[in-house]
């Protein structure tokens, strides 16, 4: 299965607020930190890959999965993480 970033950014946008926007309301309304906030991140990655893959008929076990992994990384900065520093 390959990922379109295209689904990634529609996924991350879902609803006009946003994985990221919602994710952070969350957090703030329950006081999480740590890996409450990854919890959390994690369901809120998981609920808006089921809405979206729901709504645009393209919805399978596996999309589900691959994306919400992909959304949940993407929404907490993991390119940072693996990126590679500049030797500037």
């Amino acid at each position: 299965m390959i990922v379109d970033p295209t689904v990634v950014a529609l996924i991350l946008g879902v609803g006009g607020i946003g994985v990221l926007g919602l994710t952070e309301m969350i957090k703030r309304l329950f006081h999480a930190e740590g890996v409450a906030a990854y919890v959390i991140s994690f369901v809120a990655s998981a609920g808006a890959t089921a809405f979206t893959l729901a709504t645009t008929s393209s919805f399978s076990v596996l999309a589900l999965v691959v994306y919400t992994v992909v959304v949940f990384l993407e929404a907490n900065g993991i390119y940072k993480a693996v990126a590679k520093p500049s030797s500037a």
